[in-house]
């Protein structure tokens, strides 16, 4: 099972205080959490648009949900992390890999801690959110991920997060642009020795807060 480390290198700001801490720019930005429970899917349709629904979504205090890294092939990975300053419950949350649409479970995630959602076959659901079968493979040369706050996948104002590399041709794409999580016309470069992509920098959207990993 892939796992991804997430890093970011964390912009600091000047401080004249001479404390002499040591310094943690290089210290990870999300730290992995166990599911509390396993997840459920909507039908991939092509009008999934219109058809598909989800539960109010429950949010405990400030939280940012974000895709926090992408590991390629057919047993890759997708991580999913709070940036907020509060936990916040993943409830009526959605990944869109379309046409697989992947709906959270109902798991609490505290600042700065994330979860795995594993397309191994053998992922084990005391770790990660097992989904063989429910979201297909993960290219290598292009594809997109698009974290939603419920089911209506067309509209922008319930798209949270998104990352696309390679071609922009996705079907997501417009409607992060429109959400102004995506520049127009903007991708993440990627070879053929790329395995996936991490999180650099999320203070903007777009492909400057990502980087290509290889192995």
């Amino acid at each position: 099972m892939k796992r991804i480390a997430v890093a970011l290198m964390l912009v600091l700001a000047a401080c004249s205080s001479g404390s002499g801490e040591s310094d943690t720019s290089d210290a990870p930005i999300l730290e992995s959490t166990s599911p509390s429970s396993t997840a459920t899917t909507s039908p991939s349709a092509p009008d999934a648009d219109a058809a598909a629904t989800t539960t109010t979504t429950v949010v405990t205090g400030d939280a940012r949900f974000i895709i926090g890294g992408v590991a390629f092939g057919d047993s890759g990975s997708i991580e999913v992390g709070n940036l907020g300053p509060d936990a916040g419950n993943l409830t009526g949350y959605w990944l869109a890999v379309h046409p697989f649409y992947l709906e959270m479970p109902a798991t609490t995630l505290a600042p700065g801690r994330s979860v795995v959602v594993s397309l191994a076959e053998n992922a084990d659901p005391d770790l990660v959110i097992p989904a063989a079968g429910l979201i297909g493979p993960l290219s290598s040369s292009s594809g997109e991920v698009g974290l939603y706050s419920s089911g209506a996948f067309g509209d922008p104002t319930a798209m949270v997060d998104y990352v696309l590399w390679g071609s922009t041709n996705q079907a997501r794409y417009p409607v992060a642009v429109a959400a102004g999580l995506w520049p127009e016309d903007a991708t993440i470069v990627v070879d053929g020795s790329a395995t996936g992509l991490t999180i650099v920098d999320r203070t903007d959207p777009g492909p400057q807060g990502w980087v290509a990993t290889t192995e």
